[in-house]
C-alpha cells in the first residue's frame, strides 16, 4: 500500500544529503482476538519509522499532539442522547501518511519486502513523502494536516476550550488521535454529505 500510494521513493544511500540520518524501519505486529473467546482470527502488521532513533533539533522540533478528554467524548454523546441528536463514529485509514513529511526524511529498507532487481538495503533506503507512523512527531504532523484542512477546505471553527473539538453549522466534529465522532442538531444527512 505504501508504494501504491507515493508515501515514498527509493534512492541510492549515496544521493541521501550530507549529515542526513537513515532512520531504522521497524515492524509492528498485533494480533486480533475474538472477545469471548479470545481466539486469534486476524493478524496484522505496520510498517513504522523507528522514531526511537530519532533526534530533537535534526528529526523533529515538536512532538505535541492534543487528545480529545474522555470527559468532552461523554458530555457531547449525553447531549446528543439527551436531544436526539443524530451521530456517526468514524476512523481515517492509513490517517498518518495523508499528511506529508514536514522535513526530508530518509527511511533504511524494510526487511521482509521485496524490491524489483538491483535495489537491496545495503545501497538504498526510502525517502519518506508523506508522514508515517511511528515517528516521534508523527502524530502531530498529522493533527495539524488535519486541522489545517478542517478549517481552510471545510470552514469549520475550532472550539475555544478544546483543541479536538470544532464546529461547523448544526455540525460537531470530535477528533481523537486517527478517529472521530460526528454530532449533526438537524440531520443525519449533513452528517453523510460530510463524509
Amino acid at each position: 500500500d505504501h508504494t501504491n500510494r507515493n508515501h515514498w521513493c527509493i534512492r541510492k544511500k549515496t544521493e541521501v544529503p550530507a549529515g542526513e540520518t537513515i532512520l531504522p524501519s521497524v515492524w509492528a505486529m498485533k494480533r486480533k482476538r475474538k472477545i469471548a473467546t479470545r481466539e486469534v482470527y486476524k493478524w496484522k502488521s505496520r510498517l513504522n519509522l523507528g522514531g526511537h532513533k530519532m533526534i530533537a533539533g535534526k528529526h523533529y522540533d515538536q512532538t505535541y499532539a492534543p487528545a480529545l478528554q474522555w470527559l468532552t467524548i461523554r458530555l457531547f454523546l449525553i447531549l446528543a442522547i439527551l436531544n436526539s441528536w443524530h451521530s456517526r463514529q468514524i476512523d481515517f485509514v492509513l490517517a498518518y501518511p495523508q499528511a506529508p513529511v514536514p522535513r526530508p526524511t530518509y527511511m533504511e529498507l524494510p526487511i521482509g519486502i521485496t524490491f524489483p532487481n538491483g535495489i537491496n538495503r545495503q545501497e538504498h533506503c526510502l525517502e519518506l513523502l508523506q508522514n508515517i507512523y511511528g515517528g516521534k512527531d508523527s502524530g502531530r504532523t498529522w493533527y495539524q494536516y488535519l486541522r489545517a484542512n478542517l478549517i481552510d477546505k471545510l470552514h469549520f471553527e475550532p472550539s475555544n476550550c478544546d483543541e479536538c473539538v470544532f464546529y461547523r453549522g448544526s455540525t460537531i466534529l470530535l477528533v481523537y488521535t486517527d478517529d472521530c465522532i460526528l454530532i449533526d442538531k438537524e440531520s443525519q444527512a449533513n452528517i453523510d454529505n460530510l463524509l
